[in-house]
Parts: structure tokens; sequence; C-alpha cells
């Protein structure tokens, strides 16, 4: 009986090596992959003297176009404000133009936070086309000023609505003191509308996308 126990103990021996082995090199590849984020961030100076740092997300191709996009976020490390220290947000978008092989920011600065894109798009041709719709354009929610002065920049604060083409390119700030965006229509002859609410109040913003110019805004008038 001696020969079957040691043989047992030995098979047990064996596979509780393994399992160690296993869980090093887990460990040492999420060590790595943590390393290598470490490294491609890049610190950004803040004028209040907290710290943060940018990060590149995976670029994807926008649908119908030879354009490709990547977040832009920055990670916060704001050491007065332990809850602020380590939220990530999307700062700005970097795009790629695979035809002239070049880069270029949505944004001229990197200021403030984008906290939601929306595609602009036109109706299909067919009821039943299932292949994704190639966007005109975008929408963004901008939020890039501490307007409830919490020492941060998110949600919370008075937002703006922008729009850019779908390379990304005529960046526009459009509408201000936006409290929340409710979404867009379908463009038809290159206008479209934003929904949002400014005061409490439900607007919809008729866009003309050539200008970028605001054609008329209806308010929700709640009396009969």
């Amino acid at each position: 009986m001696k020969p079957r126990l040691n043989l047992r103990y030995l098979w047990l021996s064996v596979i509780g090596l393994f399992m160690a082995l296993f869980l090093v090199s887990i460990f040492q590849n999420a060590t790595k992959t943590k390393e290598a984020r470490e490294q491609s961030s890049v610190p950004i100076p803040r004028q209040d003297g907290s710290n943060a740092k940018a990060e590149l997300g995976d670029f994807r191709q926008i649908e119908g176009t030879d354009i490709l996009r990547s977040e832009l976020y920055v990670i916060e490390d704001n050491q007065s404000i332990p809850s602020y220290k380590g939220s990530r947000s999307i700062q700005n978008y970097v795009f790629f133009d695979s035809t002239k092989q070049s880069f270029y920011l949505l944004k001229p600065n990197n200021e403030g936070e984008l906290l939601s894109v929306i595609n602009l798009t036109e109706a299909s041709n067919s009821k039943l086309e299932t292949k994704k719709i190639s966007p005109m354009g975008f929408a963004y929610l901008v939020a890039d000023r501490d307007t409830n002065n919490d020492k941060r920049i998110n949600q919370a604060d008075l937002k703006k609505i922008a729009i850019s083409d779908q390379s990304g390119l005529r960046f526009n700030v459009l509408i201000d003191q936006v409290d929340n965006f409710n979404g867009a229509s379908i463009i038809k002859n290159n206008r479209v509308f934003l929904f949002y609410v400014s005061a409490n109040k439900l607007k919809a913003a008729e866009i003309d996308l050539r200008s970028q110019q605001i054609i008329s805004t209806t308010e929700l008038n709640n009396q009969p």
C-alpha cells in the first residue's frame, strides 16, 4: 500500500507545482500589462498642481471612410480628492487619415472632457439594408468648466454641444448652458435636429451641417 500512497502524493505534488507555476505566469503577465500601460501614459501638467496622465485607446475604422479614430484618455491623480484619483475620461480624439497617412486631433486643445458622442446619419435607402450606415458627422457633449465648484469637470457641470464632420474636422461648439443631451434626428437635406435640456427646458435646435449654423430653436411649451 505504501508505494500506491507515495505515487498518489507524487501526483498531487506535481499538480500543485503546475498550479503554482500557472498562477505565477498569470501574475507576471498582469504586471507586464500594467507596466506597458504605465509606460504608454504621458504626464499632463495642470495649473492647480494636480497630476494627470494621457493614455491612447485603440484605433477603429469609421464606417464607410478611410478614417480611423482613437480615444485620448486622461487619468487623474488628484491627491486632494481621493475619490477622483484614478478616474478615466475622454479628453480628445485622435484621427488617422489612411489615404493621406496623417494624424490630427478633434479639438485644438486638450481642455475639458468629451462625455458622449452621437453618430449623425442619413436615413437608410432600404428597410432591409443590414450594413452599418456611415455617419455624416458627429455630435459631442462637452464639459470644459467647473460650473458647480466641486474641483472637477464631469457630467454634473453645465455642458456644451459641438459637432464635426465624419472625418473629425471642423469641430465647432454650437450650444452652451446644456444640462442634458437627449439625442439627434436623422439627417435630411443636410439638416439635423439636436435635442437637449437647458435651464430645465426641453429644446430642439435645427442645425445646417454645411454652414454649421443654428437655423431655429424650438422649446417645449408646458401650456396647452
